[in-house]
């Protein structure tokens, strides 16, 4: 009995087996069925998208819009102008202080730092002054004492002046005396080497008056000396003498006007020929370094002198005036990794607004293409190489055709649009100076094209 109820299990599940199969088959023969269908006539949803109120046009790329989509799109346009005779070209660099305008100080002497020169500070709340010493960030005139060195040399070449001028005052009473004398009283070879003493005692004068010259002694420093000669042979007290007391200084004095950019010296210090005491700049005039690509070189290149002009703005100050300025230099050596050429110039600056190592940017006016329109950047629709925008027939905005064009150069709301085809561009179209570029609801129009290919687009006739 068992046995039999076995065998009938196995018979069921025979019989269910073979059922499914056969239902699992026959609804695999209808999805292949429907998939054929489906390839000829698509389902209503899969149909290509016709916005509301867009009919295509007669022509490929043409669209017609009643009033109804125009105002739900908000379809604007704008005229397409010539481009201007000129474009701005835009170069980032930074400012440097002009080599021509900037001196570094040394002493001319080794020695010891006596005195470093003054400056007036004012109490802003007082209202009072006093003196201090100079220091970085202070304006210092030309020829204004900046710092005093003590230096044996200028002392002992001071002194060897007045021992020229004293053996010159003592050599020429000696002739004088010898030629006042009767003839025959002394022989002629005595007043003879008297003449050739007081000449080489004018010489020595006149060797140690030169040397001090050449040192940049002042007249005043000279004449001093000159006095302290005629002092000792009056035998003055050396104590009532102030020139002594200052006999081995040697003043310091600014170059130029401008501002002391560094002070590197303190009293009691020893110095030397080669060490920068000072450094001061003329601020007033900054140098100019920018970077310019080497494809925009040639438009700087067809710039003759005087049209070499640039506006300069802080990039820390974006919105302030920019100040006019001039480039001088455009650079013959190409940086391998930026692939950009210098440019040099110069800015005014007189209120010191500027400093040197900010970062600034150059505007340069140069010729622009004389076969472009301009047009707004909102109008351009790119696809990857290529740029189309939509030309509206009239102001009533009901009739749009899209257009390939090609872009020369984008700014910020504007873009440069070649006027007429290029070889390499033949399938792209001119756009002429007073056509209207839609602006605003272009991007759902373009939509419309990309469902409704030219292939397909055109009506029937």
């Amino acid at each position: 009995m068992q046995r039999l109820k076995f065998f009938g299990f196995i018979l069921l599940l025979i019989v269910a087996g073979f059922g499914g199969g056969y239902v699992i088959g026959s609804r695999a023969e209808e999805l292949k069925k429907f998939d054929a269908h489906e390839a000829q006539t698509p389902h209503a949803d899969a149909t290509r998208r016709q916005l509301t109120g867009v009919e295509l046009g007669k022509l490929p790329g043409e669209l017609e819009l009643n009033p109804d989509v125009i105002k739900s799109l908000n379809i604007q346009v704008a005229a397409a102008r010539q481009a201007p005779n000129t474009e701005p070209l835009v170069l980032a660099g930074s400012l440097f202080l002009d080599s021509s305008h900037l001196a570094v100080v040394h002493t001319r002497f080794t020695g010891e730092v006596v005195r470093v020169g003054d400056a007036v500070e004012i109490n802003p709340k007082e209202g009072d002054s006093k003196l201090r010493q100079v220091r970085a960030g202070d304006f210092v005139k030309k020829n204004d004492i900046i710092a005093v060195i003590w230096s044996k040399e200028i002392g002992e070449k001071k002194s060897d002046l007045v021992e020229a001028l004293s053996r010159r005052n003592a050599s020429k009473a000696t002739l004088e005396r010898l030629e006042g004398l009767e003839k025959g009283s002394v022989s002629g070879q005595v007043v003879r080497d008297a003449r050739r003493q007081f000449e080489s005692d004018l010489i020595a004068i006149d060797r140690a008056e030169r040397t001090l010259r050449s040192w940049k002694e002042t007249e005043e420093e000279i004449a001093e000396v000159y006095a302290e000669a005629e002092r000792i042979v009056r035998s003055e007290n050396p104590k009532d003498s102030r020139v002594r007391e200052t006999w081995a200084n040697v003043e310091i004095r600014s170059p130029l006007d401008g501002v002391v950019l560094e002070r590197n010296i303190s009293i009691g210090e020893i110095v030397d020929t080669g060490f920068d005491m000072f450094k001061i700049a003329d601020i007033t005039r900054m140098g100019v370094l920018a970077n310019i690509y080497e494809e925009d070189i040639p438009k700087l290149m067809t710039l003759g002198a005087g049209q070499r002009q640039w506006r300069i703005r802080l990039k820390a100050e974006p919105e302030s005036e920019p100040i006019a300025g001039a480039f001088e230099v455009i650079g013959h050596v190409i940086d391998p990794g930026q692939h950009t050429a210098a440019v040099v110039g110069w800015i005014h600056n007189p209120d010191q607004r500027f400093r040197t190592g900010q970062f600034i940017t150059a505007t340069v006016e140069v010729p622009g293409p004389s076969n472009a329109i301009l047009i707004p950047n909102s109008a351009i629709i790119d696809q990857g190489a290529s740029a189309t925008v939509f030309v509206a027939a009239d102001s009533s905005r009901t009739k749009v055709t899209a257009r390939h064009v090609t872009v020369i150069r984008r700014g910020r709301d504007f873009a440069l649009v070649r006027k007429a085809s290029t070889e390499n561009t033949g399938s792209e179209e001119a756009l002429k100076e007073g056509e209207l570029v839609v602006t605003a609801g272009n991007l759902e129009l373009f939509g419309v094209l990309q469902d409704n290919p030219p292939a397909t687009a055109a009506k029937s006739p």
